[in-house]
């Protein structure tokens, strides 16, 4: 049996990364279409657009591994199935269930590759890609160091530091500025976001503005700050779940939640992230049944249509469910892990149906 197992492990994992690489190339040809506007902008070219690319792979191949992994497993079981290689084996006496059994401990290493990928090699590279580019098009544009950075929006002067690990230090100060370079008021946020309208979220936000008769404060848990920056300098000085390994987002969303602020879009990518790389093995698994049913002597491009329409599906889903969770109001944890609970179930049904 231990052949066996090691045998489908490196049928499903030569497929899988056949796939992935394919997966890839499309995404970076996305990826080259979307930022070609932008090559010449400051000292942004051709180089520094590929090294950008690369930064950003490994987070688009932790977004396409559950399907790149349901795609390799179909195609790897599936030719196994065309050359009766699966038949042979359960005539030899090994049962679906052992055969599932194997599938899944492949399913596990999988998920466990996906997960290093996604906790711990994305999240910092998707973070040094955006500074990387921001860089690249706008110069120093008064940044300081890496540290902190120094930005001026016409009569605003905000200066950005990272927060640490307990998110209790840091955030983001603002100085008004009047006529001939008079300081009108300094506001203080733990932290910043941005909406829809690409305006500041400032989050437990305090200001003192000084007048020539009286000094005046305020402290809200929100306020909102208009901006002319560029996306891309307000995207280096916010919070984004992508660019937060597990431990730190789940620490972000503990500092929001014990200061009374909405904390349920990080919650949700905190989950999803768990759930996604989860689903790799659900994913793995539930090609084993398509493999002995309708698509035992169908070809590769039966396989592929298949596979494809049930990754869609479930990325679909996924997105739809957070949108409407957020809208709603739903349970974070619900809505992050209910697809996949839905996959491991269709799963399970179909491997039982087979037996």
């Amino acid at each position: 049996m231990r052949i066996v197992r090691r045998y489908l492990f490196r049928t499903i994992v030569l497929h899988t990364a056949l796939v992935l690489a394919v997966l890839l190339s499309l995404g970076i040809f996305i990826e080259v279409a979307g930022q070609l506007d932008d090559v010449g902008t400051g000292d942004y070219g051709i180089a520094q657009m590929m090294l950008y690319i690369l930064l950003k792979l490994p987070g688009l191949a932790f977004t396409m591994f559950p399907m790149a992994v349901l795609l390799g497993s179909l195609l790897g079981l599936g030719s196994l199935a065309t050359h009766s290689e699966l038949i042979a084996l359960r005539s030899a006496g090994v049962s679906t269930l052992r055969l599932a059994g194997a599938v899944l401990m492949t399913g596990l290493v999988l998920a466990v590759v996906g997960g290093v990928l996604g906790e711990y090699v994305s999240p910092p590279l998707d973070n040094y890609a955006r500074q990387y580019r921001a860089l690249a098009k706008h110069g120093q544009s008064g940044l300081a160091s890496s540290r902190a950075a120094w930005i001026r929006d016409k009569n605003v002067i905000l200066n950005v530091n990272p927060l640490n690990d307990d998110f209790q230090f840091g955030g983001v100060y603002l100085f008004k500025m009047g006529e001939q370079g008079k300081l009108l008021g300094i506001g203080h946020a733990d932290s910043a976001s941005v909406d829809e309208n690409d305006r500041w979220v400032l989050n437990n936000y305090s200001e003192t503005l000084f007048s020539d008769t009286e000094v005046t404060t305020r402290q809200v848990r929100q306020s909102s700050q208009e901006t002319s920056l560029s996306p891309d300098l307000l995207g280096m000085t916010v919070v984004r779940p992508s660019s937060l390994d597990g431990i730190s987002l789940y620490r972000y969303i503990r500092y929001l939640n014990s200061n009374g602020l909405d904390a349920h879009r990080f919650e949700v990518a905190f989950w999803g992230r768990i759930a996604s790389a989860v689903a790799i093995i659900p994913m793995c698994v539930l090609a084993l049944p398509f493999a002995f049913g309708s698509l035992r002597s169908s070809g590769t491009g039966a396989r592929m249509m298949v596979g494809v329409i049930i990754g869609l599906g479930y990325f679909l889903f996924s997105r739809s469910l957070a949108d409407g969770g957020e809208l709603y109001d739903l349970d974070a944890a619900l809505v992050a892990w209910m697809p996949t609970i839905l996959l491991t179930l269709a799963a399970s049904l179909a491997l039982i149906r087979v037996r």
